[in-house]
């Protein structure tokens, strides 16, 4: 039994005024939110090209009916040196084959490369951009001059291609600029063109490859008003420092070889889906193997984005900036309900010391950052406290899952700003917002006695082959649940699952399985239908219901709203599919007990209380 502790209605008027701040937060939060559905449709450009050539299509007419299609950006990558040789500027030779041709020539090395200009001037343009143009001499062959190169140019970056940029925006298309990082090109990113975002390619942004601050800062500062992007699973080392006193795009895109093994109608779902629920503002698309399957991706994407209301057009990036006097005053409420947690236990003095590890290990976890660290305190706290003040009764549910739904408003007031918004800074310990929850209840069936006396209680408590086998089988349950969070995971979905949740995404919010199945499970437990300690074990797996709820607001680059709706749905499924589910089992169980008479005339099993 719970403790009734004297403090208990001042902690839970402190909570209740608390929920002021932490509600206005959840109201800016949502007001800023609705004013970001918009995002762009940008095309990859090398691989619009290539379909365009294995159709006998002229690119740009290829883009232009897929701009009827709803495509309005494209992005364009900066050329290379081989670029101008492709359209007839340049003409190159290795030095062994100008050698071959020029015998007894000896002013050509046959270890270099060379280049000529067929339209004049492009070659020393070119030649001015590198560090070691000092050492790229000029060789007079024929009456013309070729300048040999100690590397070979052809894949260095050669800048823009500012006639096709500008071509392409006079036709209303947003243009994303991706430059390439070599430490050879003597002030990169000083020819940028004039276009609203900036995707680097590789692994990390200029300036970071040599390690150079200062490049870093001369590249921070050629940016401009252009706006960096943040590819989806792909954070490229040092944008987070690019991007300290300014935004940045969230970017979606599929690998090619994943998105040609998939259906149109599925990269649809997996694109709405990143728009609708992740704020992906850049949708960075590439053509399928074939113009129609690219037709039917395009149709079947732009009606989804249209059902979600969702507009396709240039966006307007802004960061999120909530008020840090609203969240100081928001933390009281985490911090009281912790306390009344600890204070609520069976043993109180026990109670204080795991509340102070909770709060101790949440700061430590998240490097003493007070709102992130409270954030995951609120997590794993009120999940827990509905079920230790109250679980004698099936209504105690409602109980319980008010006080999650109370924990959501400090878990988003605490936990959102620019960073966790745009997925640079993810919420530490969100793992665990799955498993203390649990642990925090199961301290809470500790008997009112010392716990040495429990403790050897339970070391000689007899076990039986029947209680391994629904440990190991709870413990396997468990590991699958915890495993299988978040986006991606360790362990995967069969087929059909897939096939449900794609369904359930494109026609509704899709819940969490993890609630549909632990609501009914805690309803269940508290119900007191099921014999002896399967009512406990109940009990703490239908708590990770309760905590999928907070795990699910701990996302915080989902809009508040969508993952709002996610957990009522989520909530309603479960109380109907739990109410059944009783009945189901008392059915069950009384037909077990009575049936033929197997067990001799005696009663039916007395239910066990919590």
């Amino acid at each position: 039994m719970p403790t009734r502790s004297r403090f208990q209605p001042l902690l839970l008027g402190v909570l209740a005024l608390s929920l002021i701040p932490a509600g206005w937060l959840a109201v800016s939060r949502v007001q800023f939110e609705n004013s970001e559905k918009n995002v762009a449709l940008v095309m990859d450009y090398p691989a619009l090209s290539q379909q365009a050539k294995e159709t006998g299509q002229d690119p740009n007419e290829l883009l232009l009916h897929y701009k009827t299609l709803g495509v309005n950006g494209v992005a364009v990558y900066e050329d290379v040196v081989a670029s101008t040789i492709q359209r007839g500027q340049t003409y190159f030779l290795s030095g062994a084959e100008l050698a071959a041709r020029n015998p007894g020539n000896t002013a050509i090395n046959p270890e270099w490369s060379y280049m000529t200009d067929i339209v004049p001037g492009v070659v020393e343009k070119l030649r001015a951009r590198y560090n070691f143009a000092q050492n790229v001499k000029p060789v007079n062959i024929g009456g013309k001059t070729w300048f040999g190169w100690p590397v070979d140019p052809r894949f260095l970056p050669a800048g823009p291609d500012t006639a096709q940029i500008d071509r392409l925006k006079s036709e209303g298309f947003v243009v994303v600029y991706r430059p390439y990082a070599d430490q050879r090109v003597l002030n990169e990113g000083a020819d940028w063109p004039d276009v609203p975002f900036i995707s680097f390619t590789g692994s990390e942004v200029m300036g970071i490859g040599n390690r150079d601050p200062d490049k870093l800062a001369a590249i921070k500062a050629r940016l401009g008003n252009r706006v960096p992007t943040i590819i989806e699973n792909t954070l490229q080392k040092g944008l987070d420092t690019l991007i300290e006193d300014r935004t940045a795009a969230r970017m979606f895109s599929l690998n090619p070889s994943w998105q040609n093994s998939l259906f149109p109608e599925e990269v649809a779902s997996k694109y709405a889906l990143a728009a609708r629920e992740r704020t992906q503002r850049i949708l960075y698309l590439r053509p399928f193997k074939t113009q129609a399957e690219t037709e039917t991706f395009l149709k079947r994407f732009t009606e989804q984005l249209s059902r979600s209301h969702i507009t396709i057009t240039q966006p307007v990036i802004r960061n999120y900036e909530p008020s840090s006097l609203l969240r100081w005053l928001s933390i009281l409420g985490p911090l009281s309900a912790l306390l009344l947690l600890g204070l609520s236990y069976p043993l109180p003095r026990l109670g204080l010391i795991v509340a102070g590890l909770a709060l101790l290990g949440a700061l430590g976890l998240n490097g003493g950052q007070p709102f992130p660290g409270m954030a995951l305190v609120a997590a794993i706290t009120f999940p827990s406290l509905g079920l230790v003040l109250r679980r004698r009764r099936m209504t105690d549910w409602f109980v319980a899952t008010a006080f999650s739904l109370l924990g959501v408003l400090f878990v988003s007031a605490l936990g959102t700003d620019k960073n966790s918004m745009l997925g640079l800074d993810p919420f530490s310990g969100v793992g665990l917002t799955l498993v203390l929850p649990i642990g925090l209840v199961l301290l809470s069936f500790l008997p009112r006695q010392d716990i040495r006396r429990t403790a050897a209680e339970l070391y000689a408590l007899p076990i039986r082959v029947g209680d391994v086998a629904v440990m190991v089988l709870v413990a396997a349950v468990f590991s699958l649940a915890v495993l299988r969070r978040g986006n991606t995971s360790s362990v995967g979905v069969s087929p059909a699952e897939a096939k449900i949740r794609q369904d359930l995404q494109d026609a509704i919010i899709r819940p969490r399985f993890k609630e549909v199945f632990g609501h009914p499970l805690l309803l269940l437990g508290l119900s007191g239908v099921l014999p002896g300690y399967f009512t406990i074990l109940s009990l703490l797996g239908g708590l990770v219901g309760q905590a999928s709820i907070l795990n699910t607001f701990s996302h915080f680059h989902t809009p508040l709203l969508i993952s709002a709706t996610r957990a009522f749905i989520g909530l309603g499924a479960g109380l109907v599919f739990g109410y059944v589910t009783v009945w189901i089992a008392r059915t069950v169980l009384r037909l077990w007990h009575s049936y033929g008479g197997w067990n001799g005339g005696r009663p039916a099993l007395e239910k066990s209380g919590a």
